[in-house]
Formats: C-alpha cells, structure tokens, sequence
C-alpha cells in the first residue's frame, strides 16, 4: 500500500467494521487527509474517518467528519437544482398519466421474466436483490442503465420492450426472472409498465431519515447532486415520495408491491415468501442464507450485502438526533421524533 495514498487508507475503513484497535489507522488517515489535499481525495478520508467513529458509535465525531466530507464535495460537484428536479417529476407525472396508460398497452410485450426492485439509494433494493437472486430461479442483473437511457430515446414501446428482453436474455438466457435494480427507475415505472405490463416492481420503503443519513454518509458520484446538503436531500426524498404516489394512482395494484425495510429486517422469511410469491415463484430456503450466494455484487452496499440481516441500521438517524435538522419534517405525522 502506498503511505501516502488516501484511496488506500480510506479503502480500508470500506472493507470491514472498525474498533478500537485500529486508533493507528485513525491517526494515520487523520495525518494524511491533513496534508492539504485536493478536495476529491481528502473526501475518501473524510467519509472514511466518519465510518471509524461511527462504529465506534462516537456519533458527534462521526457527524463532524460525514459533514466535512459534502462540504468537501460541494466545492467540486455541481451544485443540486431543487427546481430543476421539480419540474421534471411535474413532467413525468403529466404525462404518464391514466389516459397515457390506457392508450399505451398496444405495443406492449407479455413477458414476466423483468423484475424491477426500485427505491431510494440506500433503502434496501440491494438486500433485496441479494435474497432474490439467492433463488435458483432467479438472476440478478444488478443496477442496468437501460431505462434511465430509454426514458429520453423516444422509441415505439415494442422496440423499448423487445430491446429490454434481449438484454437480459444475453445476461441470463434460462433464469425464470431477472432482476433489476436499479433504485431510481422508480422515475420510468409508467414507461416501463406500459412496455412490459406483466412485469413486477418490488418497491422499498425505510424510515426517511434513516435512507437519507445513510445517503448523506455515502461518498457517490455527481449525478446524485442532492446526496451532499440535508436540505436538498429532504428536497428530492418528498419528490420521490410525490412520484411514487403517482405510480399508485395509475399502475394496477397488483403491479407493484411495497417491501418496508425494516419489515424486512425484522421478519426475513415472511417478507421473503411475500416476494417470492408476488413475482410468482415457489418458496426456497436458500433465500434465507443470501450472504452466501456467490455473485458479483456492484454497488455503494456491497460489503453490507455479504453480511448477515441485522437491526443495526433501523432507527440509525436516532444517534444523530441533534444534527438531522432538514430531515425531521419528513417523519409521518404518527411517528414520534
């Protein structure tokens, strides 16, 4: 390992749970990142140092450094539009309306090998794919960028849709379905329903504040602008909410089926039998050991997804009470702060 590589130092935070036992990792990471770095490798650390104190559970200083860190990917990200984003759930909403819908189901393909696990970043589309693709029926395909693309290519639907299948007949040409998940194709799912009605969409849902903490302590790439600022992430956690309300209003009920996270966590077999039955498939105890399914995993969790299913990550945002400002007015009315 280079001495001086912040990717390096920070890499190994990623890798496993700290403990005390690592204070000269800490000193070592705390040195480096204070070399006056460029902002894009001191922001690896940043994060890093922050997921020490964490699993420390020395939460005040976890926060201090999470906080550091967007500070530090603000000066080099571009900054997040919270009207750029409203305007463009106020066009999807308008026009995959009802009467879009209804006129649309002409082109449309039968097949119902797609399963679409959708969700906001962090709110367990990952754990979820993992249990799943743990069935011999079932592949995971991972987070495919298809839809994103296919939503501005205006293409006839039964292109859209024919396209689709074969892209996954080339990833899994025998499994019964196929798995993707992408988290924010819940912003296609009209255009998607449309081209494949018989496809199903596992939605998660997590407690608010605890998906936009865990996204707020994440380092990820510019086109999530809103993942550095409590406010824009409150901001862009009510227009997914208004987007998803929509698709409730529009698409059959029985084409999606939401999966709350901490039900999950709590009750893994019932929740798992519920998924496998929702996308029409017989029950397996191998879903219940899904941290031993050998798969190639790429995403922001996939250290998390090797481990067994734990409660550690429901009700995180309560250690960090005190900080999380913006995001408190995203709890239901019903539930205690």
């Amino acid at each position: 390992m280079q001495p001086q590589s912040p990717e390096a130092w920070a890499g190994i935070a990623r890798l496993r749970t700290m403990t005390a036992s690592d204070a000269a990792w800490l000193a070592e990471a705390q040195r480096v990142a204070g070399q006056n770095l460029p902002a894009r490798q001191e922001v690896l650390l940043r994060y890093a140092i922050g997921k020490y104190f964490d699993d420390l559970k020395d939460f005040e200083q976890a926060f201090l450094s999470y906080r550091r860190a967007n500070e530090l990917t603000r000066q080099y990200r571009a900054p997040h539009e919270q009207r750029q984003l409203k305007q463009a759930v106020d066009l999807i909403t308008q026009r995959y309306d009802a009467h879009w819908l209804s006129q649309a189901g002409a082109a449309a393909a039968s097949s119902n090998r797609p399963v679409f696990i959708v969700g906001m970043l962090r709110s367990g589309t990952s754990l979820a794919e993992q249990i799943l693709a743990s069935h011999p029926q079932v592949f995971g395909a991972g987070e495919l960028t298809f839809w994103p693309t296919a939503s501005s290519a205006n293409e006839p639907l039964g292109k859209l849709a024919d396209s689709y299948l074969r892209l996954l007949a080339q990833l899994s040409p025998d499994a019964a379905r196929v798995i993707d998940k992408m988290p924010g194709n819940f912003l296609h799912l009209g255009l998607i329903h449309a081209a494949l009605p018989n496809a199903r969409i596992i939605h998660m849902r997590r407690n608010p504040i605890d998906t936009c903490l865990s996204i707020y302590f994440q380092h990820f790439e510019a086109n999530h602008s809103y993942a550095s600022d409590l406010q824009d992430l409150a901001h862009a956690y009510g227009e997914y909410l208004r987007v998803m309300q929509h698709w409730r209003s529009t698409l059959p009920e029985q084409t999606i089926l939401d999966v709350p996270y901490e039900g999950l966590v709590e009750d893994q077999e019932g929740w798992s039998r519920k998924m496998l039955d929702f996308i029409a498939l017989p029950w397996d105890s191998r879903c219940l050991a899904f941290e031993r399914t050998e798969r190639t995993v790429i995403t922001a969790s996939k250290w998390q997804v090797r481990q067994k299913i734990s409660r550690a990550s429901v009700e995180r945002w309560r250690h960090y009470q005190r900080f999380v400002g913006p995001l408190r007015g995203l709890l239901p009315p019903d539930q205690p702060d």
